[in-house]
């Protein structure tokens, strides 16, 4: 069984807290030479005006060129003072991540993305494994800042991927786990610009929309040939030609610019307004541009970002251009006069749009790779952090699940309490029985989880994992719904009847199912048949899972198919909890056989209730 460390020497806590000083160290270096080089700067300045200033009211050439003199110091000083501000934001953001890092080891989750929204409510699992929302396990993994990145990340989560996607995952995986700086550049290409989050959807639908001036011949002649003309006559003015010859036609490139406010604006400040998304895209692109990978996945997501005419990055950096050029809009004057003269507006987004026919079919291309390895990099952020993460084995259909020294990946490291678990593969389960926050429920999850990340191609939280591809399915958590009129029964009998309709699909791979609890909204006669009647169901079908119950009798099932020549089988296994001294005790092992006493009793005496002390079952 695969049970491979991604980088059994490393300690990343040291590391994550070794970068995060250092860039803090460096940050603070950088903030006070610029604040040595804002003084420089002030000086230089006055220095310039003064003694260029002296020089001109003096008429003393060798005072206005020691002016000017100073005045390009000072500019090169200023550009110098620039560059260490940016450094030192980036200094800053390079801490910040790691501290992020951080918090996520130490299981501080609460203020990170949760993926909201990612998931169907219906979704035949995520509620029940608390995938997403606050504190889940998105928020653990997690380190997109891209929506495509983002949604990559919660697909792989939500179905599970074939033997050959997550074999290529796994590769990808490893190898960035030991990457520790480039999936903070990753990062840092988005959170430099002072963003959080890029969603490539409208900058996709401008680039693929339509071209009004492309599209219009009239429109894109007059914009190339008018300003032309104009320049022309502009030139001629005075000499060859009558003085203001040329004001006739700027008025009518004037009202063209006027007439075309409506799309030009439009497209203009959509442009304009993605100026730091097309940065941060750019930045991101040139990150995974410039590495160097070895495994297939990351060749290819590399590949992709550089086929064609000419690479992501290169285009990028075009329309970072272009966008610039369109700044003049927010320049006041010089824009009132430019603009009808030169047409300026309409000449720079025709190029805008000619590079949007060009290259727009392939950005979502580009958007799409950059996403898949943020997702590749959250996993193996993840791969790289957990103490206990190794690399799964996911076999061919019918083999068995079995997990050694398993735990949540969401509890901190100093609270995990391994356990081994062995379903023998189809038609097998596993009763559990046990007391009240012993861990049956825990269990549960930390086998689910884990299933979904195997399935993903990522790690898991456990010394060694093998499972079979499956269909998890799961019902763990089920809420009532004054909305729609369902009683918690009738809510917990919709979400078994797609467990059990999903069991009849014989050509899909087998259902592994996670069941806490059945039917507990109704009489204890009724739960009993009804869990045993849907557990059977399950098995019948080729099933595997987990059954948490307090339903003793249901632990009957071992004795009875051990003589059954169907090959179902069920095997008992327990938690129990320790009271010592007035105080109930739990040490979280799953042992063998059913679960001999009861807490709730013990529970309601300690509330002040008075019962009967006898706890056996």
């Amino acid at each position: 069984m695969n049970s491979t460390k991604a980088d059994p020497a490393s300690d990343p806590r040291a590391e994550h807290e070794s970068r995060r000083d250092r860039h803090r160290a460096e940050a603070t270096r950088l903030e006070g030479v610029g604040l040595r080089f804002s003084v420089v700067n002030l000086v230089l300045f006055g220095a310039a005006v003064i003694v260029g200033g002296a020089g001109a009211w003096n008429r003393d050439l060798v005072g206005v060129l020691a002016g000017v003199g100073i005045f390009v110091l000072f500019l090169v000083a200023y550009v110098v003072h620039g560059r260490m501000v940016r450094a030192r934001d980036r200094e800053t953001t390079r801490a910040q991540i790691h501290e992020r890092h951080l918090a996520r080891m130490r299981g501080e989750l609460d203020g990170l993305d949760g993926g909201d929204g990612l998931a169907p409510p219906d979704h035949a699992y995520a509620g029940d494994l608390d995938l997403f929302g606050k504190g889940s396990v998105f928020a653990r993994l997690s380190v997109a800042h891209t929506e495509a990145g983002r949604r990559a990340l919660a697909s792989w989560l939500l179905a599970p991927s074939d033997e050959v996607h997550v074999t290529a995952r796994q590769a990808a995986v490893r190898e960035l786990a030991g990457k520790l700086d480039l999936r903070a550049d990753l990062e840092g290409a988005v959170l430099d610009t002072g963003q959080d989050l890029l969603d490539g959807a409208r900058f996709l639908a401008f680039v693929r929309g339509p071209k009004p001036i492309s599209s219009s011949g009239l429109l894109s002649a007059a914009t190339i040939v008018l300003p032309l003309v104009t320049i022309t006559l502009l030139v001629l003015s005075g000499n060859v030609l009558p003085s203001y010859s040329w004001l006739p036609l700027a008025v009518v490139q004037g009202v063209i610019a006027a007439r075309a406010e409506g799309f030009v604006g439009e497209a203009i400040s959509l442009v304009v307004s993605r100026a730091r998304f097309v940065s941060a895209y750019g930045a991101l692109f040139e990150t995974i541009e410039r590495e160097r990978f070895e495994a297939p996945l990351l060749v290819e997501i590399q590949k992709r970002l550089g086929e064609g005419p000419s690479r992501a990055t290169t285009e990028i950096k075009r329309l970072e251009g272009w966008a610039g050029l369109l700044e003049l809009r927010h320049q006041g004057i010089v824009h009132l006069v430019v603009n009808p003269i030169l047409l300026w507006d309409l000449n720079v987004l025709r190029f805008v749009e000619a590079w949007a026919t060009r290259v727009g079919p392939r950005c979502g291309e580009w958007f799409e790779a950059a996403g898949e390895l943020e997702a590749l990099s959250s996993l193996a952020t993840f791969a790289h952090q957990d103490p206990d993460a190794i690399a799964p084995s996911v076999t061919d259909k019918g083999t068995a699940l079995i997990a050694e020294g398993l735990v949540h990946p969401l509890l901190a490291s100093d609270h995990r309490i391994p356990n081994d678990v062995r379903i023998e593969g189809e038609k097998h389960a596993l009763l559990i029985t046990g007391s009240n926050m012993a861990g049956k429920s825990t269990l549960l999850r930390a086998v689910g989880v884990s299933a979904v990340l195997a399935l993903a191609g990522g790690f898991v939280a456990a010394r060694a994992f093998s499972l079979p591809r499956v269909r998890l399915r799961a019902s763990m958590r089920v809420a009532d719904s004054l909305q729609r009129g369902a009683s918690y029964f009738q809510a917990e009998l919709a979400r078994l009847r797609t467990v059990v309709a999903d069991a009849d699909d014989h050509e899909a791979p087998p259902i592994l199912f996670l069941l806490d609890e059945l039917l507990r909204g109704t009489n204890a006669k009724a739960r009993h048949k009804g869990a045993r009647a849907v557990l059977l169901h399950l098995l019948q079908r080729g099933g595997m899972g987990l059954v948490a119950t307090h339903d003793i009798a249901l632990s009957e099932l071992e004795d009875e198919l051990a003589a059954d020549a169907s090959g179902m089988r069920v095997v008992n296994v327990h938690f129990t909890d320790v009271f010592e001294h007035g105080e109930m005790k739990f040490d979280y092992r799953l042992r063998p056989g059913v679960v001999r006493t009861s807490n709730a009793l013990r529970l309601l005496k300690m509330a002040g209730i008075e019962v009967d002390e006898d706890t056996s079952l």
